[in-house]
């Protein structure tokens, strides 16, 4: 079986890419909807009608308003496939979230000429289809999960950086990012100081500056309100943040899809396992718990171990030229992992804000480019770890949709009631 997925990807591709589909839009019912949710759906139905478009979103986990076009993306969807149920706006989202990782495939193809780095970004694409963290969030009326499709247009629009319109495109598309969400900010200065650092004779400068003019124009109403507005009553940051270094630990940890404990919250109590108490046994026969899913969290995280064992050794090797790896001057998928994981990853971390793990949606797919890069799959052992997780991955995501349709949410964790069990008006 892994000599076939070696030699042929195609079948692979779509297999993965059906089982990433099924996995988001099943059970539409079962979705989270609680404030958030429930503020961004009838936004969609209030625009256009009894309200303006609005300059600003709701209030961001930051306690600053989250800039209009947070709203926005949702109600560009309302009106084009006119929705006007919470779980019909839910399937256009999880639709744009599955487009946007399914962009891999035509700019694996097309963009990336090396075979090796194309075999990265494949694997980013068939990870990312079935990875527990990203289900959980692309399941959501969240603005992050546009964010896949947003980012992959801008690293098409960034590798042809050298010609007016691309270059334009890149501009654009960086400055709504964080008008998306307000991480997006973080990347697309990020990916505009490293490239102006380290590649900047390949780029239109002109075509970029017009570009983000332009999509920087929504943000003057939004920037007139944040500065009313006094920063020591929205913005809380902390030393303590600081120091957790957060953003790298969720970027590492991201990819492996452990564990899903904060969700589901099962029996909590003084410790991360308590969370995990009761999804751990399923699936049932019957009422008999079969504990497979907490036997294949081991095997992921011995898999993972492996992985992250087999990158540390490879760094290690290349310290006799840590500029040229740290810059990522070898590639131009390396240059952007690193300008994300090492600068964007400063920028967030040094604010002293709280992270969230889902604030990592903005850097997408690099987090997943580089488990991948740590197994090197080019070798028949990296191949085949990356296939076991995969499967691995697959299992426990369908558990957890599983899980979430027999319990109706998980009242006990951050989840809550499904939208199925709550009271309809």
């Amino acid at each position: 079986m892994f000599k076939k997925f070696r030699n042929s990807w195609t079948p692979f591709l779509i297999l993965a890419g059906t089982a990433g589909l099924l996995l988001r839009v099943l059970f539409v019912e079962d979705m989270e909807y609680k404030e958030d949710e429930e503020y961004n759906f009838i936004q969609t139905q209030m625009i256009g009608v009894t309200h303006p478009w609005p300059w600003h979103g709701m209030n961001s986990g930051v306690y600053l308003a989250n800039p209009g076009m947070s709203i926005w993306v949702f109600a560009i969807l309302a009106k084009l496939f006119r929705i006007h149920e919470p779980t019909a706006l839910a399937h256009a989202v999880q639709g744009v979230a599955w487009l946007g990782i399914c962009l891999i495939i035509p700019f694996a193809y097309r963009w990336i000429q090396d075979r090796q780095e194309r075999q990265l970004w494949l694997w980013a694409y068939a990870l990312a289809m079935v990875n527990p963290f990203l289900i959980l969030y692309q399941r959501k009326l969240w603005p992050e999960p546009f964010l896949p499709f947003f980012v992959m247009l801008t690293w098409m629009a960034w590798w042809k950086r050298s010609k007016f319109w691309p270059a334009f495109a890149w501009g654009l598309l960086g400055a709504c990012l964080g008008q998306i969400h307000m991480s997006g900010f973080f990347l697309a200065f990020a990916v505009f100081i490293w490239t102006l650092l380290w590649r900047r004779q390949h780029t239109h400068w002109r075509g970029w500056w017009v570009g983000s003019t332009i999509g920087a124009l929504p943000l003057i109403p939004w920037a007139l309100e944040v500065l009313q507005t006094p920063i020591h009553e929205t913005i809380s940051v902390g030393l303590r943040e600081i120091i957790q270094l957060k953003f790298w630990v969720f970027w590492l940890t991201n990819p492996t899809g452990l564990h899903l404990g904060n969700p589901l919250g099962i029996l909590r109590g003084p410790s991360q396992w308590d969370q995990l108490s009761d999804f751990i046994r399923y699936p049932l026969i019957g009422t008999f718990p079969t504990y497979l899913t907490g036997m294949t969290h081991l095997l992921v995280a011995a898999c993972c171990l492996w992985v992250f064992a087999r990158g540390l050794k490879t760094a290690v090797g290349h310290l006799k030229h840590p500029q040229e790896i740290l810059i990522g001057r070898s590639s131009s998928t390396l240059f952007l992992q690193n300008a994300a994981f090492i600068l964007c990853g400063a920028l967030m971390t040094l604010t002293g804000v709280t992270l969230k793990r889902y604030y990592l949606n903005t850097t997408f797919p690099f987090e997943f480019i580089l488990f991948a890069r740590m197994a090197n799959p080019k070798t028949k052992s990296g191949n085949n770890i990356l296939i076991i997780l995969w499967l691995a991955q697959l299992f426990i995501s369908a558990n957890f949709v599983a899980y979430i349709h027999k319990n109706q949410g998980s009242i006990t964790g951050d989840y809550g009631q499904s939208y199925r069990a709550l009271p309809k008006h």
